[in-house]
C-alpha cells in the first residue's frame, strides 16, 4: 500500500494504475512490462506520425493512432467487466471504459510531448489536451471524439437529470489529480466485484478507497454491506453504526438502523 500512496503522490497515474491492478489478479504483474510497452508504442507513434509540435494537427494525428493503429475502443456492452478496469488488460486487449481508456492515452499521450490531462467528469470521464497558443481540447475517452462546450454540457444534464443549477459548474471540468483518478478506478472495479458477486474482491476495492478516504462514511457503509455477505457481522454493525452516526438524515440509515438492531440479536458473528 505504501508503494501505491507514494506513487499517487508523485502524480505518476499510469504506474498507479498498473500497481492497483496487482491487488486484484493472483499472478506476479509485471509492472515494468507495461511500462516498456508504452514506450514502445510511443517509438511507434514518433515513427509513424513523424510530427515535430504537439499541436492540434498532431493530436488529431495521435488520435487516430491511438483508436486506428493501436485499435483501442470502449466495451460498451460489458461496462461493469472487471478487466475493463485492470490497466494490464485494458491494454492487453486494447478494451476498457472511459476511465481506463484515458488513463493509458494520457500517459502515450505526454510521451509524445502533449500536456493531456483526466476530467473527473460526473458519469464520463473526460480527456482535456492543453496547447501553448490554441484553446484547449476536450476528448471523449470512449473514441477520441472532440467535444464542445455545448456537447459537454448536455452531457452534464444527461447523467444528472434535474438539477437546480441552470448551467454546468466551472469545477465539473478541472483536471482531477492522480489520487481523485484512482479512487475512481477503485470505485469502478468495486462495482465490477459487487456485479460479479465476487464479495472478497469487492471488499478489498473497499479496503483500499478507506485507506485512501479514511473519513468517508459512504465507504463505510459499503465495506459494511460487504463484511455482512461475507457473515463477519460484528465488524458490519461496527461500520454500519458508524454511517449511522456520520450520516443521520441520510434515508439509508433508518433502515441500516433497523439492520443493525436485528444482527446485533444473532449469534456470536464469524470471522474470517
Amino acid at each position: 500500500m505504501q508503494g501505491l500512496i507514494q506513487t499517487i503522490a508523485s502524480q505518476e497515474c499510469f504506474k498507479a494504475s498498473l500497481l492497483l491492478a496487482q491487488y486484484f489478479q493472483k499472478e506476479c504483474l509485471p509492472v515494468e512490462h507495461y511500462q516498456q510497452t508504452l514506450d514502445e508504442w510511443a517509438k511507434q507513434a514518433k515513427q509513424s506520425l513523424g510530427f515535430s509540435i504537439p499541436n492540434l494537427n498532431a493530436l488529431k494525428q495521435f488520435i487516430r493512432f491511438f483508436y486506428v493503429e493501436l485499435a483501442f475502443s470502449a466495451d460498451e456492452q460489458h461496462y461493469f467487466a472487471k478487466q475493463n478496469s485492470l490497466i494490464n488488460k485494458v491494454m492487453e486487449y486494447r478494451t476498457g471504459i472511459p476511465m481506463s481508456l484515458a488513463i493509458v492515452f494520457q500517459a502515450l499521450a505526454e510521451k509524445l510531448g502533449f500536456s493531456v490531462h483526466g476530467i473527473n467528469f460526473p458519469g464520463h470521464f473526460l480527456l482535456r489536451a492543453d496547447f501553448v497558443q490554441a484553446e484547449s481540447v476536450y476528448l471523449d475517452p470512449n473514441n477520441g471524439n472532440v467535444l464542445s462546450y455545448s456537447d459537454i454540457e448536455a452531457l452534464y444534464f444527461k447523467i444528472l437529470g434535474d438539477v437546480e443549477q441552470q448551467k454546468m459548474p466551472p469545477e465539473a471540468l478541472l483536471p482531477a489529480t492522480c489520487e481523485e483518478s484512482v479512487v475512481r478506478l477503485l470505485h469502478n472495479l468495486k462495482a465490477a466485484y459487487i456485479n460479479a458477486q465476487d464479495f472478497h474482491f469487492a471488499l478489498l476495492a473497499v479496503e483500499l478507497l478507506v485507506e485512501l478516504c479514511p473519513n468517508d462514511p459512504y465507504e463505510r457503509r459499503d465495506r459494511g454491506f460487504l463484511l455482512h455477505q461475507l457473515d463477519c457481522l460484528q465488524v458490519a454493525v461496527a461500520d454500519y453504526q458508524y454511517f449511522i452516526r456520520q450520516c443521520p438524515q441520510d434515508p439509508a440509515s433508518e433502515l441500516l438502523a433497523a439492520q443493525v438492531k436485528h444482527l446485533v440479536a444473532q449469534p456470536l458473528a464469524v470471522f474470517h
